[in-house]
């Protein structure tokens, strides 16, 4: 009965601890729900915070399309889904505004940690028969492990931390006692809420079950022998896992299908170079405090799993009370997990074959388990009583922090000796100091302690919760959280504004774009905030976007035309030209200032969806050849052979200084009409431009390389044209040139134009997938150019026959049309779909019949 009591009272504390402790952490962070900030800082505030605003708004209106106008010029929104948003934590957000979602997305990183420590501290409970306060620490150490204290703003792969345990757990339950059912449906939770991570816990559990027959294998016999007798527990391990696997092809196989139309769809050789991923500094991360959030980007792998724990892992390895057949299986699993992360092909192969675009080692919680777990069973098995066990452990500890400073140091000064920009590594040696602290104080509790000592348990206890919330309150360093109050007054604002001035891209059934530049909203971030998502939060049709999903064609595309990019996954709004606004149908230009909106509108062009010619199928684009491109694009739009753009004609250009580099520029136009900058293969960021010694705005100077407005000149007008850049640059003096914009409104703008009328324009922000609209075809060799990235996943019926999707303009949609009033039905399909509901189906069956084979052959031993 007492025992009963005490599994009562275990459990009981276990769930209560990291409640506790999350909501101090919280607090000190003065974050919300426990105080004025919220968490809108990286990602969270470039990319999850704008689609679980889409995700609110889908779940409100009990419909998910399946492809989304919302994302840059239209995109699937199935891989957003399977990689975002798929965790049965996020439903919390329905119970919240807009305005108010930053605090719910708070609220479940901080009910997903406390889950991580509850799981890690079940899982230990019940693998070593140990319930005591120990194990809740080991719990804690987990849930704020150093993953977690880099990581938990991307929210959606604390999921996996909550899992691996429970998965683990099933397995040894599969291998040892032939339950198999909750590996199987662990398993298939984990690859569907997140099948990123769950790829990689997939890879996982094959090591952990090599693990699991090293430990199990009688001395003396050779592995391979021994593996040769376990064929039944491997092969059941085998089915059960392709069951997992194949139940979960629902979300695989389709978000396989548009994952292949993004840059991720294409390998790096040199992610597979035979080389290291870090060197010795990483041993700093065996204390606290050794990253923090402006080394998010690129830093040693945050291994940091609590002081107790790790000299406890030194204890396991170097203990006689151990088993070398124990050590020799923890051995594999360690090794084999470290080396996954420094060799580079093998670290390649567990991010899914692509090296990650910073926040490296996303598997590195994994290795965080295998040192918590081991240097716990030391504990279960009295190593600590050993003192000068722990004394030698604790010593090995302290050399190697030391080394890792010491490296660190050099690294660091290497870096900034050489001005080496694209990594960032910096070290705090005052957070050595810190480190040496609390490794003195837990090696003096830890000496001579057994499983008895419950003075010393209590202790322990209270220090890995104070290490583990230092460390995790360090690791913030450097982040500038967001005001609430601000956050809300400034959303409530803008949707205002662009709710009122969007209300005109819509008209007489005709569907148009919008772009925003919205400084109520960047006035917010104390870093440079570009927007780029945030035609979800608002429901603006717009051109930007930024994740991991971003469509290949729509990069492709927008960034030979001059839209600014910065990498694959990104694409903003800036760089439009009156082409551009033209072909995409951009109307409005809203301007959100902090005080008041105003709105500039294009009547003239046409919508998304109208005739164009067709030469359109042919147009290729060339790299780097922006204005080229344009003028091609014009050419086609107008039917003519006129230069649209035109080259000024140079009269004199100046360099001056050397870091910074000034260089003067002096111009005649050549046509009356806009002038424009384009310096290809350069990021603009502290770049500053100056015409006629007036400084042009600074939201051209990012990250990015995009078209830049110089403003409108006569013929003839001389002008001038200063660039002052950190970085040397090369034959800028052509990449200037001018627009005629009174021959293409001449030959294009003021042409009649057929544009598409949609049935339900209102509609095509919750119903992307599937539309249907009139429209007139007057002219001959004309072909309907919707300006939407081109996708297999179309279907189009014209006049309820089908019809082909084709491509053009280079990856944009076309749809060929016969002369006179044309019926259009567009509807989606996320490629693999079908395949994947067909395959997890029949997977499904098929738990169900091994389920029932497995009752029959049960019934019948007995």
């Amino acid at each position: 009965m007492n025992k009963l009591n005490g599994k009562k009272s275990f459990y009981l504390k276990a769930i209560i601890t990291p409640i506790v402790v999350m909501a101090i952490i919280f607090w000190l962070l003065h974050i919300s729900p426990f105080g004025p900030k919220n968490f809108l800082v990286s990602d969270l505030a470039t990319q999850y915070l704008q689609f679980f605003t889409e995700l609110r708004r889908q779940l409100l209106h009990l419909h998910f399309s399946s492809y989304s106008f919302l994302v840059s010029i239209g995109d699937s929104a199935v891989p957003i889904y399977s990689y975002y948003l798929l965790s049965p934590f996020n439903l919390i957000i329905v119970f919240f505004k807009n305005a108010q979602l930053p605090v719910a997305i708070d609220l479940i990183i901080w009910l997903k940690i406390i889950f991580a420590n509850i799981s890690m501290s079940i899982f230990l409970a019940r693998k070593y028969q140990k319930y005591d306060l120990m194990t809740i620490a080991a719990g804690v150490a987990y849930g704020l492990c150093g993953f977690v204290a880099m990581y938990f703003y991307d929210l959606m792969w604390l999921d996996a931390l909550i899992m691996l345990p429970i998965v683990v757990a099933s397995l040894e339950r599969l291998v040892k006692k032939n339950r198999v059912w909750l590996y199987v449906f662990t398993l298939t939770y984990t690859i569907v809420t997140n099948y990123y991570m769950g790829y990689m816990i997939c890879i996982f559990m094959v090591l952990y079950l090599v693990y699991l027959l090293i430990n199990e294998k009688p001395q003396g016999m050779k592995f391979t022998k021994f593996a040769g007798t376990q064929k039944q527990v491997i092969g059941r391990f085998s089915w059960y896992s392709l069951l997992a696997g194949g139940m979960s092809a629902i979300v695989l196989i389709p978000t396989g299908f548009a994952m292949m139309t993004t840059g991720k769809g294409s390998f790096e050789l040199k992610s597979f170079i035979p080389i290291v991923s870090f060197g010795p500094s990483v041993l700093t991360n065996l204390g606290v405090g050794a990253n923090n959030f402006n080394d998010r980007l690129f830093h040693d792998p945050s291994v940091f799993s609590g002081t107790l724990f790790i000299i406890g892992l030194i204890c396991y390895f170097l203990s006689k009370q151990i088993s070398r057949q124990s050590k020799q299986a923890a051995g594999f699993i360690l090794t084999a997990s470290f080396l996954g992360m420094w060799i580079l092909p093998f670290n390649t192969i567990w991010h899914m074959f692509q090296q990650p675009a910073g926040f490296p080692f996303r598997m590195v919680y994994m290795l965080s388990f295998l040192i918590i777990m081991f240097g716990f069973e030391a504990y279960t098995k009295n190593v600590f009583e050993n003192r000068q066990l722990v004394t030698r452990s604790t010593k090995y500890v302290v050399i190697s922090l030391v080394i890792g400073y010491i490296c660190a140091n050099i690294f660091s000064e290497i870096i900034r000796v050489f001005n080496i920009n694209n990594i960032q590594f910096s070290v705090n040696n005052w957070h050595l100091l810190v480190s040496f602290v609390f490794v003195v104080i837990t090696s003096i509790l830890m000496a001579g302690m057994t499983i008895q000592s419950k003075n010393k348990r209590n202790l322990l206890f209270l220090l890995v919760i104070f290490e583990m919330g230092t460390n995790f309150v360090l690791s913030t360093g450097g982040a500038t959280f967001m005001n609430q109050r601000n956050y809300a007054d400034a959303y409530n604002y803008s949707a205002k504004i662009i709710n009122r001035d969007e209300s005109d891209s819509i008209e007489n059934g005709r569907v148009y774009r919008s772009l925003v530049v919205n400084q109520a909203f960047k006035s917010l971030y104390p870093n440079p905030y570009s927007g780029y998502n945030d035609s979800l939060i608002f429901q603006n049709r717009g051109i930007g976007s930024y994740s991991s999903t971003l469509n290949s064609q729509t990069h492709y595309v927008l960034e030979n035309l001059g839209f600014s990019t910065r990498n694959i996954r990104r694409i903003d709004m800036l760089g439009g030209t009156e082409v551009t606004n033209h072909i995409l149908g951009v109307r409005n230009i809203i301007t959100v200032d902090p005080h008041q909106g105003s709105t500039v509108q294009n009547n003239k062009v046409p919508s998304i969806g109208f005739m164009m010619n067709d030469e359109v199928k042919n147009l290729t684009f060339e790299k780097g050849m922006v204005f080229k491109n344009l003028n091609r694009v014009a050419q086609i739009e107008s039917g003519k052979n006129y230069q649209y753009f035109k080259a000024p004609r140079i009269l004199s250009v100046n360099k001056l200084g050397s870091g910074p580099y000034t260089y003067e520029m002096k111009f005649t136009a050549r046509t009356d009409g806009s002038q424009y900058l384009y310096i290809p293969n350069i990021r603009l960021q502290g770049i500053s431009i100056y015409v006629n010694d007036n400084l042009i705005s600074p939201i051209y100077s990012g990250l990015g390389t995009e078209v830049i407005p110089l403003g409108s000149k006569k013929y003839n007008e001389q002008y001038s044209v200063k660039i002052v850049s950190p970085n040397s640059l090369s034959g800028i003096e052509n990449d200037v040139s001018g627009f005629d914009n009174f021959a293409f409104d001449r030959d294009a703008t003021n042409a009649p134009i057929s544009t598409l009328k949609f049935d339900n324009p209102k509609n095509i922000n919750y119903q992307g997938d599937d539309f249907a609209g009139e429209i007139q075809v007057k002219q001959k060799n004309q072909i309907l150019f919707m300006s939407m990235p081109f996708d297999k996943g179309w279907h189009v019926t014209v006049n309820g026959q089908p019809g082909q999707v084709i491509r053009v303009a280079d990856g944009l949609m076309g749809v060929e049309l016969p002369q006179g009033n044309n019926r259009v039905h567009f509807k989606y399909e996320a490629g693999g779909l079908k395949v994947g509901l067909i395959i997890s189906i029949m997977m499904f069956g098929l738990t169900i019949i091994t389920a029932v084979v497995r009752l029959y052959r049960r019934q019948n031993v007995n």
